[in-house]
């Protein structure tokens, strides 16, 4: 941000929210703001409505009730105050967090939540993650073992949703609340160091920025050079695959494949499909089993939401949860 110093925050944040949507988004389209009311997404939609009267977008928001916190309907209550303040509609969307997922209750939540966003009929969605976010995530994916793809970290843009602020540090984010005097809620769980994520947040990235005061920026150059080595993983993918694009693929074209490259057709394909991979070590197996057993015996996995089957000589997928 050296080159922004002399920039005010508005000036910083509306820049940033403009370029992202100038790249994507074209007149008459709509565009939903994933609005929690916390400081990120108050940002956003606050620069966004600037953005969207200039550029002829049609803008709404939409909130996900988790009901998780007993403040949970005050802040439906406050979004709705907020959004009715810039001119901007609102549905509330209310959903239940599962519990027996065996992904944990952050993980269960942002699950639900992407799934009530994904249903919007809408061009596109926008969220208001950050630089930080990024940050956080790419560290956050290393220290679970993550190969390319998670390291790569959070995309700005795919299947449908945009991330303006995603190269934007927070503190930008909050001298813009600022200066508009903008009033947002604040989440109680977002300082439970109990959540990986808020550990992370406030304990270990303070501490590795006091040795390293570039880490930020550093993790997020290193998840765009992670992301681009991403792409080139998924044209593999796809010159591996020939005229196949969808489940079910003959297993013989996995088994003319090295594992490597045979596990990457896995992750591409259920990355496709919005699923997670198996672990590392379970897909490593499942691939050998899948290239050495003879055609009577049938590999298969079978994970929360989806199943993995060698049937007949091909391998199937299905979605389950």
């Amino acid at each position: 941000m050296a080159d922004s110093r002399n920039k005010s925050f508005t000036e910083l944040v509306v820049a940033g929210v403009a370029a992202c949507l100038s790249r994507y988004v074209r007149a008459g389209q709509s565009v939903v703001v994933g609005y929690s009311g916390g400081l990120d997404s108050t940002v956003l939609l606050h620069a966004a409505s600037v953005m969207a009267r200039e550029a002829d977008i049609a803008l709404s928001a939409l909130h996900v009730h988790h009901g998780l916190s007993s403040h949970a309907d005050d802040w439906a209550r406050a979004c709705a105050d907020i959004c009715q303040g810039l001119g901007i509609s609102l549905t509330l969307r209310r959903v239940t967090v599962p519990t027996d997922t065996g992904e944990g209750l952050e993980s269960a939540a942002r699950s639900v939540r992407h799934q009530a966003l994904a249903e919007c009929a809408a061009d596109w969605i926008i969220l208001g993650h950050h630089a930080d976010d990024q940050a956080e995530t790419v560290l956050h994916n290393l220290l679970r073992g993550a190969g390319v793809r998670g390291a790569a970290g959070i995309p700005e843009v795919r299947a449908g949703i945009l991330r303006p602020l995603l190269g934007i540090p927070r503190d930008i984010l909050l001298g813009y609340a600022q200066e508009h005097q903008l009033a947002w809620v604040e989440d109680e769980s977002n300082s439970d160091i109990h959540y990986t994520r808020n550990f992370l947040r406030r304990e270990i990235l303070p501490l590795i920025s006091s040795r390293f005061p570039r880490a930020r920026d550093q993790l997020a150059a290193a998840a765009a050079r992670f992301s681009e080595a991403e792409l080139l993983l998924d044209e593999l993918a796809t010159v591996d695959l020939g005229e196949v694009r969808e489940f079910p693929v003959p297993m013989s074209l996995l088994r003319n494949l090295s594992d490597a490259r045979a596990r990457n057709i896995l992750r591409a394909m259920l990355r496709w499909h919005r699923v997670q991979p198996p672990d590392e070590r379970r897909l490593k197996e499942f691939v050998r089993q899948l290239r050495v057993v003879g055609n009577d015996r049938h590999p298969r996995i079978d994970l929360a939401n989806y199943s993995l089957w060698c049937e007949a000589g091909l391998l199937h997928f299905k979605v389950t949860g």
